[in-house]
């Protein structure tokens, strides 16, 4: 299994003075860092190195490398320039608030995470050109083996002595449930959609039946103009007031004009003709026109 890995990626800031010592032993490799970053970053980028069987580099790498999370491991037919170009692309990512951020997928301990939260256009694009991905466990007695097939991830976990020595059979299915990663991510995900369930939640709007309750609207209600209207009348019966006319019944006073008893004042009886202004109070009885004070209509 080791025997057939082409590539790997290495992460300086992991590395330290290390790194130095990996480009010694290795002469083909190069930066995934260009212009100004590869310059002024150069001591925490990530490298891609060409990785071939049986050399020290390999030995150096297992031996001081491998359980501390130098880097992850590639199978891949395309060369070194396809890949360099293929992993530019992921070194910056955009989070939901605009921000840019470095991409750090070549530290195995993102990759695990990562590749399972992925869906099926994410995971064909990131492997593009890779056949598989191997990275350290957190038990770093056990290699993971990560490949895409028919758009589902698969992930196998394998003894280290059996990664190195290459008694693996190619893509064989993994017998730990907990690391078949089956894309459980995917189809878990559309279960997902199962909460569209809770749009039956909109049977809330069942709540929006309430308006038709309304028909009586409180007198609070600001926003309902028409009803809140028509409340005014209900001042107009303040015209009940008008029944202070009813002080014309004073007029009732000309009993007082029962003093013509005096018969020498027999013609002013025809004043009592007078009193036929009581009829005045009659007029509140005629709700046309209202009195002048009131200040609602």
């Amino acid at each position: 299994m080791l025997s057939q890995i082409t590539y790997i990626l290495l992460d300086a800031a992991r590395m330290g003075n290390k790194i130095e010592e990996a480009k010694e032993l290795n002469p083909t490799h190069d930066s995934l860092y260009r212009g100004r970053s590869e310059e002024s970053l150069a001591v925490v980028a990530p490298y891609i190195f060409l990785f071939q069987h049986k050399t020290d580099f390999i030995n150096w790498f297992m031996a001081k490398g491998w359980g501390d999370s130098w880097g992850v491991l590639i199978k891949s037919a395309y060369p070194l320039e396809e890949l360099h170009k293929h992993f530019r692309r992921f070194l910056i990512v955009g989070t939901e608030d605009h921000q840019q951020l470095y991409f750090r997928f070549y530290d195995p301990r993102v990759l695990r995470i990562f590749l399972p939260s992925c869906d099926m256009g994410q995971l064909r694009e990131f492997f593009g050109p890779i056949e598989y991905f191997i990275m350290e466990d957190e038990d770093k007695n056990f290699a993971i083996k990560c490949w895409l097939q028919n758009g589902i991830l698969h992930s196998q976990k394998i003894r280290l002595p059996d990664f190195v020595s290459g008694n693996v059979k190619p893509h064989e299915p993994a017998q730990s449930s907990p690391y078949e990663l089956q894309k459980p991510g995917i189809p878990s995900a559309p279960s997902a959609p199962s909460a569209p369930s809770v749009p039956g939640t909109p049977s809330a709007p069942s709540v929006p039946g309430e308006p038709a309750i309304p028909k009586p609207r409180p007198k609070w209600n600001m926003f309902d103009a028409e009803p809140s209207a028509p409340s005014k009348p209900s001042v107009p019966s303040a015209p009940s007031a008008p029944s202070a006319p009813s002080v014309p019944s004073a007029p009732a006073t000309p009993s007082v004009p029962s003093a013509p008893s005096v018969p020498s004042a027999p013609s002013a009886p025809s004043v009592p003709s007078a009193p036929s202004a009581p009829s005045m109070p009659s007029e509140p009885t005629i709700p046309g026109p209202k009195p002048k004070w009131n200040m609602f209509d």
